[in-house]
């Protein structure tokens, strides 16, 4: 992987973090615009998805790299990212949702089913591996849908921690093969951090400790990052809980870093 970093900003929250703005002498950081281009909230048209592709593709932005993609809405980046992956490789990926909703209509990519659409469209995903997706949401899904996929809840990842030194036991997916990790935080507990959509169980200091241990022990090829709250979101103090996640992107981007320089 490169120690470089691209900011998609959908939403227009990343207006108002910080993170990616630092002193980091040592990472390269690209930020993309992406507030004016129509047609991608929740879905991705195909319009849309061409003029994401363009500004990639101008910006020299490849799959090998760190990218942080907005809210939960716009985790269909993850798929738009993964076309440029050429070699197989197992998909991980961190979420309270399945992401593998079949559309309702059309072929079209969306948040809720963009790890589907990756398995229909992409020729070199070899396996893919969902942690701490709802099970209710799991069983609701048709049964040759969920067959695609090996679901862990975080009880099978992270099953218990030494009280004596405060070290997580980690229990990663198995794969012979490189990942392509994709995050979305809304798999995060919502005591600790806050996201737009509903959200799971896992702590930060859990997640943190699996993202160690996966960079420790297997070659990973790419990272994508989201689950911002929203600008305006209802029911919630946005300044709070934009500078937590402000907060805690710095230290999931520090911690991903130290791992691949």
């Amino acid at each position: 992987m490169k120690n470089r970093v691209s900011v998609f900003n959908f939403s227009g929250i990343y207006d108002n973090e910080s993170f990616y703005r630092e002193d980091k002498s040592s990472i390269c950081v690209e930020a993309i615009n992406c507030r004016e281009i129509p047609g991608t909230n929740c879905m991705c048209d195909d319009a849309a998805m061409d003029m994401i592709r363009d500004r990639i593709r101008e910006a020299g932005i490849g799959p090998d790299e760190i990218h942080f993609i907005d809210n939960g809405n716009y985790h269909y980046m993850s798929a738009i990212m993964l076309e440029q992956v050429k070699e197989p490789c197992s998909l991980v990926v961190f979420d309270h949702h399945s992401d593998m909703q079949p559309p309702m209509f059309g072929d079209i990519l969306s948040c809720g089913g963009w790890v589907l659409y990756v398995l229909e469209h992409s020729s070199f995903i070899r396996d893919v591996h969902i942690i701490g997706a709802d099970r209710k949401l799991i069983d609701e899904l048709p049964e040759d849908v969920r067959s695609k996929a090996t679901f862990y809840d975080v009880s099978d990842v992270v099953p218990g921690m030494d009280d004596n030194d405060g070290n997580f036991e980690i229990v990663l997916p198995k794969t012979q093969y490189p990942v392509y990790l994709s995050i979305d935080k809304d798999v995060i507990v919502d005591s600790e951090l806050t996201t737009n959509w509903d959200q799971g169980e896992m702590r930060i200091t859990e997640l943190l400790a699996v993202v160690h241990k996966l960079f420790s022990e297997r070659d990973v090829i790419g990272v994508d990052i989201c689950g911002e709250c929203a600008p305006e979101q209802e029911g919630i103090d946005i300044g709070a809980a934009t500078e937590d996640n402000d907060s805690f992107n710095g230290e999931l981007l520090k911690a991903i870093c130290a791992k691949i320089k």
